[in-house]
């Protein structure tokens, strides 16, 4: 058995909260979007690079991509992480879109351009009881509000793909920006078990702090190979990030 959580970590705008949180629930693996560094933080340290805070502060290891860069300052970036307590075998990056730096007045102000921002998947291998497992991080294209797009699609497809050509167990957690509806996710269910269907659970955007309050939306999930036996599925309300957790239970 072990504990899987997805969270989008907010660029660590609540990180003492969210080490707090996960130093609480003691999860196996942790997958997370919008990990930042430098001055893409949303915490006080715009020198930090938030993933080796985290791994030092809760003592996980792990890995992290940051696609997304300032342009003039490639130190700053955004992008995905897995942490594990578990043994990492391998990892790799599966590059859905790639796209050039950003400039700060674009991050801040222009939101199309984050339609086109660089998008993938960061895939680590790592040892269940002996078994290999695939646990994952993807970040979907985004769209507001979440509708489905040609890029979102072409994305969802490409993941399918990938998902197929793994020989072991995986598992993908996500904010994938796409409503359960979506043909983005459904393109993914095909070849997954979407472990948010038939939870009863029907939001993941944080109900006081997200920026599309009153509304909110089930956009993040965890998808799983059939050989994974979900035991567990719970969405706790509390304020880490604008997203809330996902937690799993699951038996390979």
């Amino acid at each position: 058995m072990i504990k899987f959580i997805q969270i989008n970590t907010y660029k660590g705008k609540y990180l003492d909260a969210l080490v707090d949180f996960l130093s609480s629930e003691r999860p196996d693996v942790v997958s997370m979007q919008e990990v930042t560094a430098g001055k893409l933080n949303e915490f006080e340290d715009k020198s930090a690079n938030m993933f080796d805070l985290l791994c030092q502060k809760l003592g996980y290891k792990g890995v992290y991509n940051g696609d997304v860069k300032l342009e003039g300052d490639l130190n700053s970036t955004f992008g995905n992480a897995v942490l594990t307590k578990l043994p990492i075998v391998d990892s790799h990056i599966e590059v859905l879109h790639e796209f050039r730096p950003l400039t700060m007045k674009e991050i801040e102000s222009e939101p199309v351009v984050w339609e086109q921002v660089p998008r993938h998947v960061l895939d680590l291998m790592v040892e269940i009881g002996g078994r290999k497992v695939h646990v994952m991080s993807w970040h979907g294209a985004w769209a507001a509000p979440p509708q489905d797009t040609e890029e979102t699609v072409r994305q969802a497809k490409l993941i399918a793909q990938y998902l197929i050509s793994l020989n072991e167990p995986f598992i993908l957690g996500c904010d994938s920006n796409e409503l359960l509806q979506s043909e983005t996710i459904q393109t993914i269910n095909e070849v997954a078990t979407n472990i948010m269907e038939g939870s009863g659970i029907l939001q993941t955007t944080h109900p006081k702090v997200h920026k599309i309050v009153p509304r909110g939306y089930l956009i993040d999930y965890i998808f799983t190979s059939q050989d994974i036996k979900v035991r567990s599925v719970r969405v706790p309300q509390v304020t880490i990030s604008d997203h809330l957790p996902v937690i799993a239970e699951l038996e390979v």
